[in-house]
């Protein structure tokens, strides 16, 4: 295995880590956004619901 394709491939693994932490980050913010607004409005919704 040459340093080039050495250097490929760990360019691919840190592309793939980047995606991966993106997502992550991106599906904590949406977790975190639903339990502030549930947090906050929790309370009203359900009195309408009842």
């Amino acid at each position: 295995m040459s340093v080039k394709q050495r250097s490929d491939i760990i360019d691919e693994e840190r592309e793939m880590a980047r995606t991966v932490a993106i997502s992550l980050g991106t599906w904590l913010a949406i977790t975190v956004a639903a339990v502030l607004l549930l947090l906050l409005f929790g309370g009203p919704l359900a009195n309408l619901l009842l």
